[in-house]
């Protein structure tokens, strides 16, 4: 039907090219003429392809595969933006303006197509890999890809091992096997041939024969390639000629840095006495000694510090030989480097020295070389982390271990960031509990010490409610009322948490409006944390007790007048906190010695944390009996022994009268299920029948006084 206009409006920006001619159909033909199943490639500048993903997409680091590897068009979007599938299995949105359609060599060229066709190769043939470096790399895109390791292999013959269903090849060659694309091949000879018939000695007479009219006859690219493949024979004929330039570079490498990655020490002799540059760098700035490092060549770090290679040169990353050899995890060549006076504690241009890349590697054998060899632990990354910070930041509880026993001067543990976090702090923020416990007892740290914000270690695990992390510092003695920049104290912070959990809950529940008076038990038990709700608002009023229980000031005020009950607009909780600290202040709280228990049996009977019910749950396996069966659940260590809870039982009447409430607790099973009427006739527990040893009274396992009685006084 036809439209009319209603209002006018600004049209947003176009390409002119991208506009359909009036009256063609489109359909969903795509503005590049890609198809799902094409092959495509990225062939842009980063820059250029970054700017085009803008409003396509996006683009983020994970997209870096996608510069260097071939495609597959799987979806087309309803904006015409290309969705590519890659060999790693990640699928990308592209701007199909950032795409090029790939040339395929097919049937005729390399091999036919593997829809039934046949591949003009076969396995035994003798095929030569292509000279020219630059086209090469553009073919194996997508076809086993291109290694530096893959450069000796260039105008090498090899032999067909495989073929592959997508038609590429597995080629012998140079020692070693490699996977490549059929058109980066050229076919010597059949299979069954003469010359692929001839092996060993034979077949390398025959195909010097062969090729001695094709040599490329650059005698720097001759020279690199011999010495990367180990041929002393060669690289000294060709060192006797004039013409050849001993530092002369094929693919942007030396023949030096060739020999020394594969650990040709004779050919690096060789070289040395022609007086070569040891110091020479390839593209990215690495000289010999980087690539030996690379390459796990000991022998050869030897034979070039003899020949006066320094030993602490620098990349175009500022990375030395010893950054490379503990990245790759080469254990000797990091002792050898250090054995012939390599610097240990260099930085390269992220300000990491050896020492922060060993404990990313996660490798305590060179962290510990390292260490011995005098590396400085206080050298700080461009971040501000030294080599604890960076420990305790990556949680790396056996790397701190070493740091902390190899410590020069024990002050060390304490050192700050420039925002004031010390180790402890960023173990705490981070929930490493095994480092910080680390910290806290092998390494001494000071737990009060405050960071820009004037927060303790204890107010980050406070905030983070990483619980495990709060119980450490606390039993380790860490202060209870520092407070930071804005005057509040860890209580401050925990009940902020729990109220701010609270409103969260009520807020997202649907009919909040509509409870009735039936409801109200229930309400108080979700306010006061208790009963299914989430597990940060447990974890807050959890922390908030735990506190209180171990003498947190509930009085001090922050810098708003605001005291940490002045935060808790919960009733119930209010009144535990009070009942926590009051009991920690009377000596109550964690004591197990009879004398200093208040014995009144209302107060031995009322719940140690509400107050309102009776205690009527059994913990285990410590046996006291502390809380309500409501207050219970968020109880996780006993109030009475400070033992950690791992079983609630709510006792019930007794199994044997049914008067009366069970009362008596028998050892060693554990169990309380009989009055103290039927409790003293039994000589097993009617429960487990389990021999019952002791006899332990209901007012003892409240944290009174009372007397056991054992079997033999029946």
């Amino acid at each position: 039907s036809d439209l009319k206009c209603v209002q006018d409006a600004k049209g947003g920006s176009f390409y002119r090219d991208h506009c359909p001619v009036l009256g063609e159909q489109n359909g969903n033909r795509n503005p590049g003429g890609l198809q799902i199943g094409d092959l495509v490639n990225i062939d842009l500048d980063l820059e250029i392809v970054q700017s085009l993903q803008h409003g396509h997409g996006g683009w983020t680091d994970g997209m870096f595969e996608t510069l260097t590897t071939t495609g597959t068009v799987c979806g087309i979007d309803e904006d015409h933006d290309i969705v590519v599938q890659y060999p790693s299995g990640n699928r990308w949105t592209f701007n199909p303006a950032v795409l090029t359609k790939a040339n395929v060599v097919r049937s005729g060229d390399a091999a036919q197509g593997a829809e039934g066709g046949t591949s003009q190769f076969q396995v035994g043939d003798l095929v030569q890999v292509c000279y020219d470096l630059e086209r090469i790399k553009l073919l194996q895109r997508g076809h086993g890809e291109w290694a530096e390791a893959m450069l000796p292999t260039l105008g090498k013959v090899g032999r067909v091992q495989q073929i592959y269903s997508d038609s590429d090849l597995k080629v012998e060659v140079c020692g070693t096997s490699w996977t490549y694309n059929p058109a980066a091949v050229s076919k010597v000879a059949s299979a069954g041939s003469a010359i692929s018939n001839a092996s060993g000695e034979r077949l390398s007479q025959l195909l010097k024969k062969l090729f001695e009219t094709q040599e490329s006859g650059d005698l720097n690219e001759e020279l690199v390639k011999a010495a990367a493949n180990g041929d002393v024979a060669k690289v000294e004929d060709l060192l006797k000629r004039p013409d050849v330039d001993v530092n002369g570079q094929c693919a942007g490498h030396t023949a030096m840095q060739a020999a020394s990655q594969n650990g040709h020490v004779d050919i690096l002799k060789l070289l040395l006495k022609q007086n070569v540059d040891v110091e020479a760098e390839d593209k990215d700035g690495d000289r010999a000694v980087h690539h030996a490092a690379f390459g796990d060549e000991g022998a050869v770090i030897e034979v070039l510090h003899r020949g006066s290679a320094d030993l602490n040169a620098r990349n175009k990353r500022r990375q030395t030989p010893l950054h490379i050899a503990v990245n790759k995890g080469h254990l000797q060549v990091v002792k050898t480097l250090l054995d012939f006076g390599c610097h240990p504690s260099l930085q390269d241009s992220e300000g990491d020295t050896p020492l922060h890349d060993a404990i990313s590697k996660k490798r305590d054998d060179i962290l510990a070389v390292l260490l011995e060899a005098g590396a400085d632990v206080t050298i700080t990354n461009n971040n501000g982390f030294n080599a604890l910070h960076h420990a305790a930041l990556r949680g790396n509880p056996s790397a701190m271990r070493v740091l902390l026993s190899k410590l020069p001067r024990p002050w060390i543990v304490d050192e700050k960031k420039d925002d004031g976090y010390t180790a402890l702090h960023l173990a705490a923020l981070n929930n490493h509990v095994e480092v910080a416990e680390l910290l806290v007892h092998q390494g001494n740290a000071n737990l009060d010490i405050q960071n820009v914000n004037q927060q303790t270690a204890l107010h980050l695990a406070v905030e983070r409610q990483h619980t495990q992390i709060v119980r450490l510092l606390v039993r380790a003695g860490a202060k209870l009322d520092i407070q930071d920049k804005d005057g509040d104290t860890p209580l401050h912070e925990a009940l902020r948490h729990h109220t701010l959990s609270q409103l969260r809950q009520l807020q997202d529940m649907q009919d909040v409006g509509k409870v009735d008076t039936a409801w109200e038990p229930s309400k108080n038990t979700l306010i006061m944390g208790l009963g299914t709700q989430g597990a940060e608002k447990k974890s807050a009023a959890s922390i908030a007790c735990f506190l209180a229980a171990n003498g947190a000031d509930l009085s001090i005020r922050n810098k708003k007048g605001q005291s940490p009950l002045d935060l808790c607009p919960d009733p119930s909780l209010c009144k535990a906190l009070a009942k926590c600290h009051k009991e920690k202040v009377s000596g109550q709280v964690g004591s197990r010695s009879p004398s200093m228990i208040n014995n009144d049996s209302e107060t031995l009977e009322e719940c140690m944390v509400c107050s309102d019910m009776k205690r009527d749950t059994l913990f285990g396996p410590c046996g006291h009996i502390a809380t309500c069966s409501l207050c219970s659940p968020r109880v996780k260590k006993c109030l009475i022994c400070k033992e950690q809870v791992q079983s609630r039982t709510k006792i019930e009447e007794c199994v044997v009268c049914s008067d009366k409430k069970a009362a008596v607790l028998f050892q060693p099973c554990g169990h309380m299920c009989a009055c103290e009427n039927c409790a003293s006739l039994m000589k097993k527990c009617v429960q487990c029948r389990a021999v019952v040893e002791r006899r332990v009274p209901f007012i003892m396992c409240c944290g009174g006084k009372g007397t056991e009685d054992t079997t033999d006084d029946i």
